[in-house]
């Protein structure tokens, strides 16, 4: 049995869920992982209580304290060293950096995926050509890209990331909802005899929840029974709070923010539509978490969406659009026949598409053939 370690700076959403369900799934399939993260990281617990290990490092998601990040690396190393691990896959970018580095440092081979490379979306032009920078210089030092759809791999081949050979696409996976996770209370409270539109999400800016805010108004006007709510953490909570009160939310007994407690199903459970009004994405499990819940998902065209979200379970608006994405979630609050088709349509196609086994027999089958390569499996050094 290999030793693998999972190597993640996210401590919360679909990245950090990722390796949650690599870290509980990889045993079955002849791998032994290690979860290294931030202290923060939300699955830690229940991994601990799994029988995963779990190792909280210093990760930071930004760039502006090298000592850190080079700390960070010795950190990896020792671990690598000390726990005779043989191959190191690092989730998103800054894991990526640091991860790498410690795998090349002590001989691992790296496998790499980046859940949305850090040159993608609205970010500055510095900020861009660092990122790119860095992606085209690791990539050579990398024995395999997991790209989590055929979008991102074109992302990839088209700004000279690669070489080809080594990208893979592996499509993101979730469970089966929950069936015995019972709806949020609080959701249930909020709907009442309502229909009740949802966004289930880490509250980042790429998600862009205040395009769901703008949305709001018209959905509320036009659909007097609707109820909104925004279910989750993060840095922007505090800004969609400005957000809302400008828009002259604050106090609308529909309109809620509540924070997420796992599983995903509680909270889905409860939604009649579900909402990712994302500004970029490379391929996001919320959607894949609807569809397995069985709730039809309005989602932005961007990324690797597209993938998953079909005409027979959601409807895709452009990203920033406000009114685009009020008139389709009006559509589907008006219309429960549709509602009910997409519902069935989107549990069949989680389940033929995008179940947990897929991924985790694909990635385990990567670490296989990566550990097999002489090329990719260097001697190690400790």
């Amino acid at each position: 049995m290999a030793r693998i370690a999972l190597v993640c700076e996210p401590p919360h959403g679909g990245v950090a869920e990722h390796v949650t369900q690599l870290a509980l799934g990889l045993g079955a399939h002849g791998h032994e992982p290690i979860v290294l993260c931030p202290p923060g990281f939300r699955s830690a617990d229940a991994l601990r209580a799994a029988g995963c290990r779990v190792l909280a490092l210093d990760l930071r998601r930004e760039y502006t304290h090298p000592h850190r990040d080079l700390a960070a690396v010795r950190a990896i190393a020792g671990v690598l060293r000390r726990e005779r691990v043989e191959l190191v896959h690092a989730h998103a970018a800054k894991a990526g950096v640091v991860g790498r580095l410690a795998a090349w440092l002590t001989g691992r081979p790296a496998v790499y995926t980046p859940h949305c490379f850090g040159f993608v979306g609205e970010v500055s032009a510095a900020r861009r050509r660092f990122a790119l920078t860095v992606e085209r210089s690791l990539a050579p030092r990398t024995a395999a890209i997991v790209c989590v759809c055929d979008d991102e791999r074109q992302v990839a081949l088209a700004h000279g990331i690669g070489p080809v050979g080594r990208l893979a696409v592996i499509h993101n996976g979730c469970p089966v909802c929950d069936a015995g996770a019972a709806p949020d209370p609080r959701l249930l409270e909020l709907a009442a005899d309502g229909l009740l539109v949802g966004a289930v999400t880490v509250l980042r800016r790429q998600k862009a929840v205040e395009v769901l805010l703008a949305a709001a108004p018209a959905v509320l006007a036009a659909v007097p029974a609707a109820r909104i709510a925004i279910v989750g953490d993060g840095p922007e909570r505090a800004a969609l709070a400005e957000h809302a009160a400008a828009l002259g939310l604050e106090g609308d007994p529909r309109v809620a923010f509540l924070p997420f407690t796992g599983p995903a199903a509680r909270h889905l459970r409860a939604l009649d539509v579900y909402v990712l009004p994302s500004a970029w994405e490379a391929f996001p499990i919320g959607v894949l978490e609807a569809q397995a819940c069985g709730v039809p998902q309005v989602a932005t065209d961007v990324g690797g969406t597209r993938e998953a979200v079909v005409p027979e379970t959601g409807i895709l608006v452009p990203p920033r659009d406000p009114g685009a994405l009020a008139r389709a979630v009006t559509g589907l609050l008006r219309d429960p026949d549709a509602r009910r088709a997409m519902g069935e349509a989107s549990r069949s196609r989680h389940a033929e598409r995008f179940g947990l086994d897929p991924m985790l027999r694909a990635t385990a089958a990567l670490y296989d053939q990566t550990l097999k390569s002489p090329a990719a499996r260097p001697t190690m050094n400790g």
